[in-house]
């Protein structure tokens, strides 16, 4: 298992293809020492590769990446899917409760938008809730 330091290492070597030492410390404020306790797992597990010796020791990446690693960013990445997902799905509902104040109130869609925020503050509720409401009462 990573720890998050060594994961801004390995997230660092996939943003340039290679880096010493010195980089590593400049970039993540740390000592030669604990960059080298940080790195020596990472060497191990074949995460990454050492090129060079003592000050002229170059870190690049391999192709292997660890269960672990791979299963974590395919969370996050699921995590992240399912949140635009949300916003697109509250964006559609809003969208659909502003065209029915436009054609209702026969005003601009940006001032529908501004009753639905000001009526989501007043209330309280999210902008999607008081969408909601507008369609279910629209479709009655």
């Amino acid at each position: 298992m990573l720890n998050s330091r060594q994961e801004q290492i390995l997230k660092l070597l996939a943003q340039h293809p290679s880096l010493c030492t010195k980089e590593l410390q400049q970039s993540l404020a740390l000592t030669r020492a604990r960059i080298n306790q940080l790195i020596a797992p990472l060497i191990k597990q074949g995460l990454i590769k050492k090129e060079g010796k003592a000050r002229a020791t170059i870190y690049k990446l391999t192709d292997k990446r660890s269960n672990d690693q791979i299963r974590r960013e395919n969370w996050k990445l699921r995590k992240k899917v399912g949140e635009l997902q949300k916003a697109l799905d509250d964006r559609r509902i809003i969208e659909r409760a502003k065209e029915i104040l436009i054609a209702q109130f026969d005003i601009l869609p940006t001032e529908a938008y501004r009753k639905l925020q000001e009526q989501s503050m007043d209330s309280g509720r999210s902008m999607r809730d008081i969408a909601h409401s507008i369609l279910s009462a629209y479709e009655l």
